[in-house]
């Protein structure tokens, strides 16, 4: 759960547990279509993510499961919508229980001309700007049914690679239906705007991430993380809760121990608690074991001595 993974291929997905005590087992499946990539993820409690999409690809999005209670970049996913999302997109990912979702990956230009040949052309691609489609339930039914079809073909026991005709078909019906769901949905995209306040909540906790984890300790006041940013405390706190259901505090505090967690699982030979803590900028030693163990069930200690054991 905790690795940091190629989810969405050329790009990357860091996901951050939020306790011990639910199940946090991930499930993630990629299947290559020639010039086009089918991949799905499923985690079956609260999480959080970070990440970002590759610069090759444009990517349609959608959530069958969990879409009430998830967000992207601050923003609600919604059910049954389809998001289409452009070539390197920061990905700032928060669900409160359990979700499944799907992602086309394909190369602008491909998208581009399948939309012109269907429609004439009446839907262009908007670049550097995320595109939320509210999908017909026959369309939404169908592209679900699709998915699940083709994980399920894919992932048989002892199943051998797919022969290039198989794939070429797979990705040919795939694209035909998302463009027939996308014109379907008359034709015009949501209005979400670059500078929605939405999404600038989102962009706001992104760089406020990197302000933190540019520091030397991780352990910038909040104080000092609302003068960076022109915001008041009080309109942190407000942006934090309604963007991501927690306080800047909770946030950071969470973003930390699952760096440390990180930290210690590919620990060097060296490498102590104390240093880990300290890199990430707790500065009492016991305050931050009593955190640590809270968070994932066992002190710091036991997780490094754990992987040293198994680097053995």
């Amino acid at each position: 759960m905790v690795n940091k993974i190629e989810v969405v291929e050329g790009g990357y997905f860091e996901r951050r547990i939020m306790s011990f005590e639910n199940n946090n087992e991930a499930y993630n499946f990629r299947l290559s279509l020639g010039e086009t990539r089918l991949e799905s993820g499923r985690h079956l409690s609260a999480l959080i993510g970070r990440g970002k999409a590759s610069s090759e690809y444009i990517h349609l999005g959608l959530t069958i499961k969990g879409g009430e209670y998830t967000r992207y970049n601050g923003m609600p996913i919604g059910v049954g919508n389809l998001r289409i999302y452009p070539e390197g997109s920061d990905i700032l990912y928060q669900s409160m229980g359990e979700a499944e979702w799907f992602a086309y990956s394909i190369p602008r230009e491909k998208l581009q001309k399948a939309l012109n040949d269907y429609d004439d052309g009446k839907i262009k691609l908007i670049p550097n700007r995320i595109m939320t489609f509210p999908l017909k339930a026959e369309n939404y039914e169908q592209l679900k049914t699709m998915f699940q079809e083709i994980r399920q073909m894919a992932c048989q026991p002892g199943n051998i690679e797919l022969s290039e005709d198989v794939t070429k078909m797979l990705s040919a019906a795939l694209l035909n239906s998302f463009i027939k769901a996308i014109c379907a949905s008359d034709g015009q995209p949501d209005s979400i705007k670059p500078n929605s306040l939405a999404q600038l909540h989102g962009q706001l906790i992104m760089a406020t991430e990197q302000l933190i984890l540019s520091g030397q300790e991780n352990n910038l006041k909040l104080s000092d993380l609302a003068k960076a940013t022109g915001y008041t405390l009080r309109a942190l706190e407000f942006i934090f809760k309604n963007s991501v259901g927690m306080s800047p505090k909770s946030w950071f505090v969470n973003m930390r121990m699952n760096g440390a967690l990180r930290d210690l699982m590919e620990a060097k030979p060296n490498m102590t608690v104390s240093d880990v803590a300290t890199r990430w900028g707790f500065q009492h030693l016991a305050r931050f074991s009593a955190q640590y163990r809270d968070m994932f069930g066992e002190l710091p200690s036991k997780t490094l001595s754990r992987v040293r054991e198994r680097n053995k």
